[in-house]
């Protein structure tokens, strides 16, 4: 009985570490980590559960399900062999067969016989033998790729793991000393695996050695008394209850004591962190002390409240909250999967700020100061309140200027449609009067400069007019290249006369890009952005209109002007009603190419960099 509490406490041991690389992030490699740890846990508890219990560890009832648990155990392993360190997960052709694999695996598992108490031969050679030598070239692959110190030694560690498990049970069955080589990997293989693969982990998630050891013992005691639990709860139930229907009750209900343990420990734990924890460390204390308190409702005064807060753990760092749109696009794309960043260039360390369904709001920056576990919880956690802070108030925000605007657009076009009449009265008599009457070229000039004035006030009251009016879509199925040349076709004339050049292309697709709308609005929107980008380019300058097919099964449709980039200030604000920088605008030209093509389901988005000029992309659904 004495030597199966040693697998026991090794168990609680492994689950400290799963539990706290679980809360260390989401990274894919971390995540497959704290399941294999539990996997194996739970492996190295039933063994230790089954010694106690009077069993032996090499008995079929022991090494059946350590079997099917080293089956998962080895799928668990190529994930985290392929996503380490901090790489993107396997992809899911990769995984589904792979999970097949495994199935197939565990069905043999179940119905095999087992040979030498060892091993079940079927899967021994349909599963074990391939599936040790794919994880042993996934950690070669993860050698060459990476060359940390820690990153390497958490690959030796699950080398060392998998070729001790090789000599346990597939050598020493066959030379002896079987027992001795299942206990051995049971102990000393299992702990060294948990605390070199563990710490080098944690470490990497910026974790103190003493923050992790005092919060390492702590899980570990809660899952010892939740192991301890459920076998005290068997073994009195096997002890005391006769054989019959109740003994065959208290054993199911049995089974159900470790998960009310591990519910009550994990309710208790942040008391005990609060209580116990932070006496014996003071970065804890403040940083549970900085995390309870509110922030203020208003965005402004809300970021500005959690950046002193992170600078006061981070021991005075200098901390900057920096929105979405000041981040360099790749990055913030990376950033999404709300893993944190450090950037070399300037030198800093980022913490996403995520809102609903995973929209990067921003990050705060920390520069210099004290970057370590209890400054990036904090960073984390002020950062998900100020993603719901600015978010509320751009929802806010968003309402009053649509109700606004709703108002305005009202009254514009009710303006718009008393005006249009008598200026189509006043339009059609200065014509008249100007074939009528005898008039030098002179006084004939200024007639023609009236009409010229005329039709630019009849044109902003179409648009007007157009805005308010509801979009009606008369949709079919439209070739994007025939599109995208019947609009140059139709531009280029109009580009010449301002010396400017009109570029086409299309990316090679397997089939055309075909998109569901209505062909002449989306004619008038590219029309429209040509045109805007025409204008803002220099004589000689060229435009580039280009389709392209995305992996989301969207179409984007590109016009790249290298003219003057559009200032930061006017950047959020172009797509507004109303809001232009031309003294001779209406303000009204974008916002109606982003209300037809919302229409069809896609989007408008822009990029303007100094020296490069600006990209506007229309992004639509595939056919």
């Amino acid at each position: 009985m004495n030597a199966g509490l040693l697998p026991l406490v090794i168990s609680t041991i492994g689950v400290a570490y799963a539990v706290l690389v679980l809360r260390g992030g989401t990274r894919r490699d971390n995540v497959a980590f704290g399941v294999l740890a539990l996997v194996d846990a739970m492996m190295t508890a039933w063994r230790g559960i089954n010694v106690i219990t009077g069993g032996s560890i090499i008995s079929t009832g022991v090494l059946v399900p350590c079997t099917i648990g080293t089956i998962l155990l080895a799928i668990l392993t190529m994930e985290f062999a392929y996503a380490f360190p901090g790489r993107r997960g396997m992809p899911w052709t990769w995984r589904v067969p792979l999970l097949a694999w495994a199935a197939l695996a565990l069905a043999l598992a179940a119905v095999a016989p087992m040979k030498h108490e060892a091993e079940t031969p079927a899967v021994q050679f349909a599963f074990f033998l391939p599936a040790e030598l794919a994880i042993f070239v996934l950690i070669g692959r993860a050698w060459r790729l990476t060359g940390a110190r820690d990153a390497r030694i958490v690959l030796a560690a699950l080398a060392f793991r998998w070729a001790f498990g090789i000599v346990a049970y597939s050598i020493a069955p066959r030379v002896g000393g079987f027992e001795a080589a299942v206990w051995a990997e049971t102990t000393f293989a299992t702990m060294v695996t948990f605390v070199v693969i563990g710490t080098a982990v944690l470490r990497t998630e910026l974790f103190s050695i003493r923050s992790s050891a005092a919060e390492a013992t702590t899980v570990a005691a809660i899952a010892l008394v939740v192991v301890l639990g459920g076998g005290a709860s068997v073994w009195v139930v096997e002890t005391y209850v006769a054989e019959g229907t109740l003994r065959h009750a208290l054993l199911v209900g049995a089974t159900l004591v470790p998960l009310a343990l591990a519910a009550i420990g994990s309710a208790l734990y942040p008391r005990v962190e609060r209580r116990v924890l932070a006496n014996f460390d003071e970065r804890r204390a403040r940083r549970l002390h900085v995390q309870g308190d509110p922030l203020p409702t208003d965005a402004a005064g809300a970021i500005a409240e959690a950046t002193q807060r992170i600078a006061a753990i981070a021991d005075g760092g200098d901390v900057r909250w920096v929105p979405v749109t000041n981040l360099d696009p790749a990055l913030a794309e990376e950033m999404r999967d709300g893993a944190p960043r450090r950037q070399e260039q300037p030198a800093c360390f980022l913490v996403p700020a995520l809102g609903a369904e995973r929209t990067l709001v921003g990050a705060f920056s920390i520069a210099n100061g004290l970057v370590d576990r209890d400054t990036y919880l904090v960073a984390r956690d002020l950062a998900a309140r100020i993603a719901l802070v600015v978010e509320r108030a751009a929802a806010v925000s968003a309402l009053e200027d649509a109700r606004r605007l709703a108002a305005l657009g009202q009254f514009a076009a009710a303006i718009a449609h008393d005006i249009r009449t008598p200026l189509t009265s006043i339009s059609l008599n200065v014509q008249i009067l100007r074939r009528k009457l005898q008039l030098s070229d002179d006084d004939r000039e200024h007639l023609d400069i009236a009409l010229e004035e005329l039709a630019r006030l009849d044109k902003s009251v179409a648009e007007i007019l157009d805005f308010a009016k509801p979009v009606k879509l008369a949709a079919e199925a439209i070739d994007v290249g025939e599109l995208i040349e019947t609009a140059a076709r139709n531009l280029v004339p109009v580009l010449s006369e301002r010396g400017v050049e009109l570029e086409t292309g299309a990316l090679a697709a397997p089939a055309p890009l075909t998109v569901q709308g209505d062909r002449q609005r989306l004619r008038q929107v590219l029309t429209n952005l040509v045109g805007n980008a025409a204008e803002a380019s220099r004589p000689g300058a060229k435009v580039t209109l280009r389709a392209v097919a995305s992996a989301d099964r969207t179409v984007a449709i590109e016009v790249e002007a290298r003219g003057r980039r559009i200032g930061a200030d006017d950047l959020p604000h172009i797509f507004e009603p109303f809001y232009t920088t031309r003294p001779d605008g209406t303000g009204l030209g974008l916002a109606i190419c982003h209300k037809v093509v919302r229409a069809h389901g896609g989007d408008i988005r822009v990029r303007s960099t100094v020296g490069e000029g600006s990209t506007f992309t229309v992004v639509l659904p595939a056919a």
